[in-house]
């Protein structure tokens, strides 16, 4: 496992380059437009029953959109975006936001990318932590059951707290682009999936998601 600050993967004559790229994604939507008025059905948690409402509301998707790009992240939701890729993020809007990206490379293995912001208990670096690393089949294997449940499902949002954490796993492969969220108490299966991600990331605070 490789941690790095700065997100110091960039070469510094890249970085014009990079912040231009990354510029472009702020006038990229990150999510498709018809999210806010295609309904979803959110199952039932410990705060909230279950209920039907947008997948994404604009303010969500807006600052949903603003947190993946504090991280560097780009859009999933892009017509024939590249190669089968899952990205699941705890969004907090502090040093406990964090994202952990797979994305299936040659021979179908699975390459892991992690990134969190600066934070005295979770990373110490000023600038931010990345992990990158190529999923072992063990690995891979225990992250591919813990998203199986989603990936036969509709996409969804639910309610909750204005200012609670947010839980968002999202699915992109070729044309299709899928997204399910969950503030305050995600259920378990949303839980079991992010400790995996988390886990496999080594991100301290995982086990906090149990």
């Amino acid at each position: 496992m490789n941690r790095l600050g700065a997100f110091g993967l960039i070469a510094a004559a890249l970085v014009g380059s990079v912040a231009t790229v990354y510029a472009s994604f702020r006038e990229t939507p990150f999510f498709p437009e018809s999210f806010q008025t295609t309904v979803g059905e959110c199952p039932k948690n410990r705060d909230f029953p279950a209920h039907r409402r947008p997948i994404l509301v604009r303010d969500e998707a807006s600052w949903f959109a603003g947190q993946l790009l504090d991280l560097h992240e780009a859009p999933l939701a892009q017509t024939g975006a590249g190669q089968p890729t899952l990205r699941f993020s705890m969004l907090n809007g502090g040093a406990r936001t964090v994202t952990v990206r797979v994305t299936e490379v040659k021979g179908g293995r699975l390459h892991l990318t992690a990134k969190w912001l600066p934070g005295s208990a979770v990373c110490a670096d000023k600038q931010g932590c990345v992990v990158e690393k190529l999923l072992s089949p063990s690995e891979q294997a225990r992250l591919e059951a813990a998203v199986a449940p989603f990936l036969a499902a509709p996409s969804y949002g639910c309610d909750g707290a204005v200012d609670a954490g947010v839980s968002v796993l999202e699915a992109s492969q070729g044309d299709t682009y899928r997204i399910w969220h969950q503030r305050s108490r995600p259920t378990d299966d949303v839980r079991a999936a992010g400790h995996a991600f988390l886990q496999l990331a080594g991100w301290p605070l995982a086990d906090e998601l149990r």
